[in-house]
């Protein structure tokens, strides 16, 4: 039999264990400055990326900042003349709200609100680390070793990569780790017989307010805690346990969390009714969790597991453990076969590694139990409902998917394509799993005197240590970029606006021209156009500068008729009634790229050349110039500006 683990220290005092906290965060800000030191320190001059996903957040977020309160949740800076709700642009109502509010309120500020933004998205690597302190102590983990792994797991979890395309909403770690936090903190007090009602109002309110920051953790932290609290509830009535009450407040838990979010988001969307029930791009191979990617980090970790898949990982599918829990598990396997082979000899026991408490006497093992096992179903749904086999000659139905029967039933549950996301409830809970044995390990080691068993535990924690590093050195070089949006960045697209009189022009409209967020519809046209990265960013300073809302569009679930009287605009005739009736009489400016039409960048005709209907209106941008009678105001190399009055 394995080493039986001497009974655990007294539990510390609550002076020390705030200390811990407190230490995790200030050596969590030192490392933040160290590794963002340039954007941190220098406000309003960088941004974390410039590029995709990222640069729309922070022209939508720029745009939704500079509008008046009155104008209230519909953002006018592109799609025009429609505008978009901010629930659908990727700049956290949650955090984006307040700030507006914040920088309306105090004009002296608005020039640092996509600051501001960064700064609390950044700070939640601090609240990670205030927080996993905390969770790993209530883990029983040596103070040691729970301030490293505190400090450590926010730059090695999934959701950080998310920083690399710019999706700040989803790189915020705190979203998943508070009502973690709380469930255990719930599950700890129902154990011990101590009142449960601030936790659960609190778990209520922290999955509300993720959802808020972006509606995929609905169905993350939402899904985990529903499967969770069906695990604990099965647990109840198995051990013939009272289980009624704890069920009906988990059902009232999670049915209040949906009304407070998709209920109201009902309520607030005006268009609801409009946006499309599913969504495309569900099981894609490219947006599900691929198996291999647990052993295989991204290039920039120089610690290599020893056995790892060829193929890149694909950002969605972001789920490395890291070399401290891989190495870690090698060890215990090696571990536990040196003691079974002393065992097969006829020796003694060597004591290398813990015997693990009874779940029913240990409520860590018990929580962690249940913890896991709820993120299974997540994990299977991340693999999507189909598995190629032997290079995609074959295909394994994964009926095993919760989400496979939902689809059966609606699409809405297509929403969520991105499937590979729903592997972060596995991977936090796979970790916190390892950390808690090594935990375990640790003080057997210490209790027996092994010295050399301790330096092993320590050495891997070292090895978490440098990926962390690596990560660190990684983020530092490949994000912080210099501010698109701003001066100087900015000044050559001035020179070519040069002065407008302000409230002249009603909109910008740039050629090429892209729509991107609608989806398909039967027996109709398919509209979407996704933008050149280059010239959305040029469209976005153009926007900008002259404080005009674009009618280009970068967003998602965009009703399918705004694309369609848009794209139809450019048609022999020029913008259809319904479309002439939305704008007003002032002129719209006009600006042209002629490199997309000269051969000098075939992005689009690429693009498009399976689509012949959108190829055509995107190659009649120069005869729609002509037959509107626009009027060229300024020329700059391959950039023109030309005056447009619309339905004249």
């Amino acid at each position: 039999m394995p080493a039986v683990l001497p009974a655990r220290p007294p539990r510390q005092g609550w002076r020390r264990g705030s200390l811990l906290v407190l230490a995790g965060g200030l050596l969590q800000l030192v490392l933040l400055l160290v590794t963002y030191g340039k954007l941190l320190l220098h406000p309003g001059q960088y941004l974390l990326v410039s590029h995709y996903d990222g640069i729309k957040s922070y022209y939508s977020l720029a745009t939704f900042l500079r509008q008046p309160l009155r104008e209230g949740m519909l953002q006018h800076g592109h799609n025009y003349p429609f505008g978009e709700y901010i629930y659908y642009t990727d700049i956290s109502p949650l955090v984006s709200v307040p700030l507006h509010v914040l920088v309306q309120l105090v004009p002296a500020l608005a020039p640092y609100g996509v600051y501001l933004y960064d700064v609390v998205t950044l700070g939640g690597l601090v609240v990670s680390t205030l927080l996993l302190v905390s969770i790993l102590r209530r883990l029983a983990l040596p103070a040691w070793l729970a301030l490293v792994l505190a400090l450590v797991l926010p730059w090695l979890s999934p959701q950080a990569f998310r920083l690399n395309v710019g999706h700040m909403s989803l790189s915020y770690t705190p979203a998943v780790l508070l009502p973690l936090w709380l469930l255990q903190g719930l599950y700890g007090a129902w154990r011990a017989g101590r009142p449960t009602g601030r936790w659960w109002v609190g778990l209520g309110l922290a999955t509300t307010a993720a959802t808020w920051l972006h509606f995929y953790y609905l169905g993350i932290v939402g899904g985990w805690l529903g499967a969770f609290f069906l695990v604990w509830i099965g647990r109840e009535a198995l051990a013939h346990r009272p289980w009624r009450r704890l069920a009906g407040r988990a059902a009232a838990l999670l049915s209040l969390v949906a009304v407070f979010t998709f209920g109201l988001l009902q309520v607030l969307d005006k268009r609801h009714g409009e946006r499309p029930t599913g969504s495309g791009g569900y099981d894609w191979i490219e947006w599900k969790f691929q198996f291999g990617t647990l052993f295989h980090g991204h290039d920039f970790y120089k610690i290599r597991f020893f056995l790892e898949r060829t193929a890149p990982v694909p950002y969605e599918s972001t789920a490395y453990l890291g070399a401290f829990v891989l190495y870690g598990l090698v060890v215990v396997g090696i571990l536990a076969l040196v003691a079974r082979h002393q065992r097969r000899q006829g020796l003694a026991e060597p004591g290398l590694l813990p015997t693990l408490p009874s779940a029913a006497t240990d409520g860590n093992r018990a929580f962690l139990g249940m913890l896991l096992l709820a993120a299974v179903p997540l994990a299977l749904a991340a693999l999507g409902e189909s598995l190629d086999v032997d290079n995609g000659n074959y295909s394994l139905h994964n009926y095993l998917n919760p989400f496979l029967w939902v689809h059966k039933v609606t699409d809405r549950i297509t929403q969520f394509r991105a499937l590979g996301r729903f592997i972060w409830p596995f991977w936090w809970s796979v970790v916190l799993g390892f950390a808690w044995y090594a935990g375990q390990a640790w003080r057997l080691a210490q209790a027996r005197q092994l010295r050399w068993l301790q330096g092993l535990w320590v050495v891997l924690a070292g090895l978490g240590v440098v990926d962390m590093l690596n990560a660190q050195h990684h983020y530092t070089t490949v994000t912080q970029v210099s501010n698109l949006l701003a001066a100087p960045a900015t000044d050559e697209v001035r020179q070519l606006v040069g002065w407008l009189k302000p409230g002249y022009y009603q909109a910008l409209l740039p050629f090429p021209f892209y729509h991107s967020g609608s989806e398909p519809k039967e027996g109709e046209l398919y509209y979407n156009v996704d933008p050149d990265d280059p010239h959305c960013n040029r469209t976005y300073q153009l926007g900008m500068v002259t404080g005009l809302p674009l009618m280009s569009h970068k967003a998602t679930r965009t009703p399918y008729y705004q694309a369609r009287e848009l794209m139809t605009m450019f048609q022999a005739g020029g913008p259809g009634p319904d479309l002439l009736g939305r704008l007003d009489k002032r002129p719209i400016l006009v600006y042209l790229d002629t490199t997309y039409y000269n051969g000098g960048n075939n992005y689009y005709r690429d693009l498009l050349k399976d689509r012949p209907e959108m190829l055509g209106l995107f190659n009649r941008a120069p005869d729609f110039i002509r037959e509107q009678h626009m009027r060229r105001l300024t020329h700059q190399g391959p950039y023109s500006l030309y005056e447009w009055q619309p339905g004249k």
